[in-house]
């Protein structure tokens, strides 16, 4: 028998199972945001309920952005530094997170009715939108200055390699929740789901969302059943 092309089949195997899972939890996030009710939160705030609100964003004061310098009620942003390394392939860049940040402000999105988002509900999942990114290969670029090597002939010879990624929510633009909301001090607050409660805040619209779901959904269960059927075929020419 083959020890490494068995354990090789097993470790397939193993994958198929953990992408077999991830296509199951897809496919049920979409069952939720499917069978999720349009909220109207124009009634009076009582209970908790689980459902999907379109919405603009407002804030009564917004944050700035550190790339873009925009007002913003929440963004996130990294740095990340490039070195390049030569093997028998050629030459591959790696890249290294030097920087990463991320804030929120309490905000409201006005739709049917007002829902707000703060620290009374525990923030949602945030999938906001890209509002810079850029590579930068000027070291005096005030972005990676402190990042840069400044001194010796390593210094003065490398070219920096950085690439700098801002994603946030603008006020006044639109946004899209599903999850569970709840009265709290006679407001509607949106929560973080509970278990395993599908509970996001995107700029995608709801066509978007479901339909990137259901193609991640079935991309994972075909990439299963490849890896289940090559971690069978590995295990059974182990033992020829």
């Amino acid at each position: 028998m083959n020890v490494a092309q068995f354990v090789i089949g097993l470790l397939l195997i193993v994958l198929s199972a953990g992408l077999y899972f991830a296509s199951r939890s897809r496919k049920a996030h979409a069952g939720q945001l499917s069978q999720a009710q349009t909220l109207d939160l124009h009634q009076a705030a009582q209970g908790r309920f689980y459902g999907k609100f379109q919405g603009s964003i407002v804030a009564d004061q917004a944050l700035t952005t550190p790339y873009s310098a925009r007002p913003a009620v929440a963004w996130s942003a990294h740095l990340e530094r490039g070195t390049e390394e030569r093997d028998e392939d050629g030459t591959t860049t790696k890249w290294q997170t030097v920087w990463s940040q991320s804030a929120t402000t309490p905000f409201r999105l006005n739709g049917a009715g007002e829902l707000w988002f703060d620290e009374r509900g525990g923030m949602p999942n945030l999938d906001a939108p890209s509002t810079f990114d850029q590579y930068i290969h000027d070291a005096a670029n005030p972005i990676i200055g402190p990042y840069v090597i400044s001194r010796g002939l390593l210094g003065r010879l490398s070219k920096p390699n950085f690439h700098a990624v801002e994603t946030s929510f603008i006020p006044g633009s639109q946004a899209f929740f599903v999850g569970p909301v709840e009265a709290v001090n006679e407001f509607w607050v949106a929560r973080r789901g509970e278990g395993k409660e599908y509970s996001v805040l995107t700029w995608k619209s709801e066509q978007q969302v479901r339909s990137r779901m259901s193609r991640a959904g079935t991309i994972w269960w075909l990439l299963s059943l490849l890896a289940f059927a090559a971690g069978i075929l590995a295990i059974i020419v182990s033992f020829n």
